[in-house]
């Protein structure tokens, strides 16, 4: 995978690692005029290619559609069930993008990914969870859970759309947040008490839209489209680690059991190496195992 592929998703995970530190300095904005107004904000990333805006309908639809779905579920599900269980589920997302990305039953390459995937999501239970046994699933939650797996289908198969629709140019995600963010505003409107912005709020929900609701997203296309899906996927893992490092360092979590987050980064880093270079350190065993002696 090409080095540009990878500097841009490292830069658009890093950047989906301040999210929630970033929110938790506006706690009393509603979450879908935050959502709405940050996706807003983050078009204007892209305002300066404006006439990248223009692209078929079919990507149009594509773009927003899944932009909102992806954030409106994400939002909801942390309102119905309890956000552990939910950021969970929601996590499912680089494996399907693994099973999306690759066909799983096609040699040793589709099996490194494959495990691959399944370490990093295990160091992704260990983040979000912190070691604990006491995460458990309820019924009485399962709209929350499935608002959840929505959001993490939807965002796998957003990522990967560029591969499947006509070609597009990365700046028109800046048309797809603008209208995402209009139908997340719309929302607000219809079903959340009305709220009134303060100047810190307001700056807070800048800073949202451009960086992880702006930029992440130029940047995750570009590496979509020139890297491999599976392996970028599985590098997605490390989001709520940095999540938690960025919180404990603003002081938003004390107490934070640092040996659980050296065996969840050891984890992701072994998933992403078994997917990256693992096949190919396979088949060169083999090729010597093959050769005469």
């Amino acid at each position: 995978m090409s080095v540009v592929a990878w500097l841009c998703a490292a830069g658009a995970i890093l950047l989906w690692a301040s999210f929630a530190t970033l929110v938790s300095y506006a706690p009393e904005v509603p979450p879908l005029l935050l959502t709405g107004t940050a996706l807003s904000a983050g078009s204007l990333t892209c305002v300066h290619r404006l006439r990248d805006w223009r692209v078929p309908l079919p990507a149009l639809a594509f773009g927003v559609g899944c932009l909102f779905v992806y954030n409106a579920g994400l939002v909801m599900a942390f309102r119905l069930a309890p956000i552990a269980e939910a950021n969970l589920i929601n996590y499912l997302w680089p494996l399907i993008l693994v099973l999306l990305g690759t066909a799983v039953w096609r040699g040793v390459d589709g099996v490194a990914k494959l495990v691959g995937a399944l370490l990093g999501f295990g160091g992704c239970i260990l983040a979000i969870t912190s070691g604990s046994a006491t995460v458990a699933f309820h019924a009485a939650h399962a709209a929350g859970y499935g608002m959840a797996l929505l959001a993490a289908i939807v965002w796998a198969v957003y990522s990967m759309g560029a591969r499947w629709l006509p070609p597009f140019s990365s700046w028109a995600v800046g048309g797809f947040c603008l209208g995402a963010g209009l139908l997340a505003i719309a929302s607000h409107l219809l079903f959340e008490a009305r709220f009134a912005l303060s100047g810190s709020n307001l700056a807070w929900v800048l800073a949202i839209g451009i960086g992880p609701l702006g930029i992440s997203f130029v940047l995750w296309d570009r590496a979509m489209r020139h890297g491999q899906a599976a392996q970028i996927g599985i590098l997605g893992y490390a989001t709520p680690v940095l999540s938690m490092l960025c919180l404990a360092l603003a002081g938003q979590v004390r107490d934070r059991n640092w040996s659980t987050i050296f065996a969840s980064c050891t984890l992701i880093v072994a998933g992403v190496a078994l997917a990256s270079v693992g096949p190919e350190a396979w088949r060169r065993v083999r090729g010597q195992q093959r050769q005469p002696r």
